[in-house]
């Protein structure tokens, strides 16, 4: 968890099975909150 003004780490994150998007790109209009569900997209 970052705290209030903690710069968010310089990282990207899986959007769509084929698309990829920065964090920071994701969060420059505000808050934003991330859930990461683990085989959504897998066969597993």
């Amino acid at each position: 968890m970052l705290a209030v003004g903690q710069q968010v780490p310089d990282t990207s994150v899986w959007t769509t099975p084929s698309e990829r998007r920065s964090i920071a790109e994701l969060v420059e209009e505000g808050r934003a909150l991330f859930l990461f569900y683990i085989f959504d997209w897998s066969s597993t």
